[in-house]
């Protein structure tokens, strides 16, 4: 806790834009990294590391460097990708939604802050094919396109992956009736038509969403905290609070909410931590920026034991193994017309995992034998 307390010191005084403490020196270089790393948040510690007295030397120094300067290249590489494909979508006439990371990134105060993975898009639901064509045309390599409940993913090296989006929730999560009807909700750019963005208001609930998700199924990292302080912060008169309030407690959110705001403000702005905000500080610290797949499975158990009555490891294998037909359906369209086939895309959705997801189930495997 001593490592992750002074690299939530290095991202405050970035945020904040005031001088850090030095490093103590029972911390190493190496550890601080690799937290920050974990986290990706290599960039938001980089600015305040530069300000330091007693900075990092020879291997240290240097991988510190090369940390920054790759966030900077991604950055640059990630940018001017989006806007290329939203401009190759609208060309076909394409609705396509800007998603997560890429907004956020307008939100901070440099875009080299706000690290992210891949690149997110919201496609127009019967345009998803002619989107394919699209990334093929622009050199991204299909990868698990059609495979996955709500997404299709490409892959262009050395960096670049994008992950197109059929819908923001699937019908078998529990707030999937606040996303269902999003289209009818964007707004257009006065420039292009076809070039959509939510509202301020929008944008903090469906954050919410989707930042309660990987915290509740398998852990999300500080930098989860670090954009909910950015957003109500920088968006506060934007955001339609009466609205939010009113919302909140038909999603369940309430209390996840009062703790993400009250951590972030703990956190960035006045230091007053509760014993169950520790805690919490605590699981984000050991999650890491996505989560932990174990906390995933363990997630996934507990949720299998309460909706479907599951008592046993081998019962969860088989649930997992057979899903109900309603995730079934969202698998593979053609139950919802041809249900006497089910049995038949649970042999083809077997076989599938086990030739193109060896790593996966093998993980998954070993990761039963410790629930």
């Amino acid at each position: 806790m001593n490592t992750s307390n002074y690299l939530i010191n290095l991202i405050r005084s970035t945020v904040r834009n005031e001088m850090p403490m030095e490093k103590p020196d029972d911390i190493s270089w190496q550890d601080l990294f690799d937290l920050a790393k974990y986290h990706q948040v290599v960039e938001l510690a980089f600015f305040s590391v530069e300000k330091l007295q007693n900075k990092p030397e020879g291997e240290d120094k240097t991988k510190w460097m090369r940390g920054h300067e790759r966030c900077e290249v991604i950055d640059i590489l990630q940018r001017e990708e989006a806007e290329m494909i939203v401009e190759q979508a609208s060309k076909k006439e394409i609705g396509i939604l800007p998603l997560k990371g890429y907004i956020l990134k307008q939100i901070y105060p440099k875009t080299t802050y706000r690290e992210m993975g891949d690149l997110d898009f919201l496609i127009e639901p019967d345009k998803v094919e002619e989107m394919d064509s699209i990334m093929k045309e622009m050199q991204y390599k299909p990868n698990d396109v059609g495979l996955e409940d709500s997404h299709d993913v490409y892959k262009k090296d050395p960096y670049l992956v994008v992950e197109n989006h059929r819908r923001l929730l699937p019908p078998t999560e529990e707030n999937h009736w606040y996303t269902d009807d999003i289209w009818e909700r964007l707004e257009s750019y006065e420039s292009n038509s076809y070039h959509k963005h939510m509202t301020w208001t929008d944008f903090y609930l469906y954050h919410l969403l989707h930042f309660e998700k990987h915290y509740s199924m398998g852990g999300s990292g500080i930098r989860g905290i670090v954009d909910h302080y950015y957003i109500m912060t920088k968006l506060k008169n934007q955001i339609d609070w009466d609205y939010v309030k009113e919302t909140l407690p038909k999603m369940n959110y309430v209390e996840f909410e009062k703790m993400a705001t009250d951590l972030a403000i703990a956190l960035f702005e006045d230091g007053k931590m509760t014993e169950e905000l520790e805690k919490s500080l605590k699981f984000m610290i050991d999650s890491g920026t996505y989560g932990t797949f174990e906390a995933y499975q363990k997630f996934q158990y507990e949720n299998y034991k309460k909706e479907y009555g599951v008592k046993t490891k081998k019962g969860y294998f088989l649930r997992r193994m057979f899903m109900e037909r309603e995730r079934m359906e969202f698998i593979y369209p053609s139950l919802k017309k041809h249900g006497w086939l089910l049995p038949f895309f649970w042999v083809h959705r077997l076989f599938k995992a086990v030739f193109t997801k060896r790593g996966k189930v093998k993980r998954e495997m070993e990761g039963m034998k410790k629930l």
